[in-house]
Order: structure tokens, then sequence, then C-alpha cells
């Protein structure tokens, strides 16, 4: 199929181990989470405030914006950029795996026009998350904030980012290079121009699985990584700040009239 390439048994096996890593994680940060927390957060979650910080915060995040447009900026970025590829990643698991090679969504999705929408879909968020490590990187270590205190984590959370968004890119490339040029190529407005540099010098073109597989394992290994680094508080700050703004309402009406 033109998007893929064949899941494997070691695939599948990397892929649990990664997962449970990662929920191991997951639950002790939600448990001592709930240990710190008052008790005024075990009532009943009032929904409205939590849609709504949910949309201005965690969406939006509206609360870094009044405090610096570049930090909004950069933390958009990385925050959708990532998730715009990890639902990328996730639609076509799910496409390969559960719907059927000859039915119409399949064939829309790998055969039809869907097949250009995802070509831009996965270069827009690619961009999108590279645009973020860009800034995060000129602010940590060029201009170098005063409020930021660099540690070896946060290089290390950027590092498998700019990887993961490097060897995407070069996969990429190397997919498209392996054909001849046609223009629906086009849609594909990142990889396209790197797999016109690559087409003209054999020695830049690698198999294509290779590849692949090393964009595989940094983005697996970097999945099970979140959790225990600092990148957790990226995903999980704006979440914290939708239910705190049910604790406040409850609290407010319960103790503060």
């Amino acid at each position: 199929m033109y998007m893929y390439f064949e899941a494997t048994a070691l695939l599948y096996a990397l892929t649990v181990v990664t997962l449970v890593i990662f929920f191991i994680g997951v639950y002790s940060h939600i448990y001592l989470w709930r240990k710190g927390k008052a008790s005024s957060l075990h009532h009943k979650l009032l929904s409205g405030p939590i849609i709504q910080a949910f949309i201005l915060d965690v969406l939006l995040q509206v609360q870094l914006l009044k405090q610096s447009l570049v930090r909004w900026v950069m933390h958009f970025c990385i925050f959708w950029g990532f998730l715009g590829l990890l639902a990328h990643t996730t639609l076509l698991a799910i496409m390969s795996h559960f719907v059927p090679r000859d039915s119409s969504l399949a064939q829309f999705i790998f055969l039809g026009s869907g097949k250009y929408f995802l070509d831009v879909w996965g270069d827009l968020w690619g961009l999108t998350l590279l645009m973020g490590i860009v800034i995060a990187v000129l602010r940590r270590y060029v201009v170098k904030a005063e409020q930021l205190d660099t540690i070896l984590s946060d290089t290390t959370a950027l590092l498998f980012l700019f990887l993961i968004v490097l060897t995407g890119f070069f996969s990429e490339a190397q997919r498209l290079a392996s054909f001849p040029y046609e223009p629906s190529m086009g849609y594909s407005f990142v990889g396209n121009p790197l797999a016109s540099l690559l087409r003209p010098i054999p020695a830049l073109l690698f198999d294509y699985l290779t590849v692949v597989w090393v964009h595989t394992l940094i983005s697996l290994i970097f999945i099970g990584y979140i959790p225990f680094s600092k990148m957790w508080h990226v995903f999980v700050s704006p979440v914290e700040i939708a239910l705190d703004a049910s604790e406040k309402i409850k609290f407010g009406e319960t103790y503060g009239g």
C-alpha cells in the first residue's frame, strides 16, 4: 500500500512494551497527584468549568498566551505538532489493521484523494513541531531566557523530538524518491523537495524500511520516556488546569461564598 511498511511481530512486541512503560509512568503520576490534592478535589466534578477550561487552556492554551506570545507559540507548536503526528500515525494504524483493504474507505484513504490530505496533514504538523523545537532551542541555548533552568532532561526531550521530525521527513523523502516524480507528490510539500534533492545522489538513497524502522524506534522510545521527562508537563499541565477549574468553583461555592 502507498503509505505503509509491513508490521511485524517485533513491531507489535515493541509497541506493547512501550505502552506498558508509558501507562506505568502515567499511573504513578496520577497516584502521586491525587495524594497531594486537597480532599475538595474528590467531590463531583463540575462539567461546565472543565469544558470551558479545556477549550481555553488545553486546546488554545490561553493562559500561556497571557504570559508570553513566544512561549505560547512554542508550547502550541510542540503540543499540537506532536499530537497531530500521533493522530496521523494512529489513523494509519487503525486503517491498516481494522479496515478491509478493499473497502471504499481504504480505497479513498490510500488510493484516492484521502492520501493527499494525509500527505498535507503529516507535513503540516511535522513542520509545526519543528517550529516549536526551534523556538525552544533558541530560548534555552541562544537567547538563554533568565527564567529558564535548562537541565539534561530538557536537552534529551528536545533531541528526541528533533530526531522524530528529522527521521520522519527523511523517511517520507526516501519513499517519494524511490519512485519517479509525479505531480501528486507535491502534496508532500516538505518531503517532495527533499526527495528531489535525494534522487540525483544515489549515495543518499537508503532502504526505505531501514529509515522507517529508525524513525519508529526513536518514536517508541520517546513515547515511553514522556511520563518520566519534563515533556510530561507540556501535555498534563493544561489538563490539570481544567480539573482545577472545577475545584476552584466548588471551593468557592462551599467555603468562599
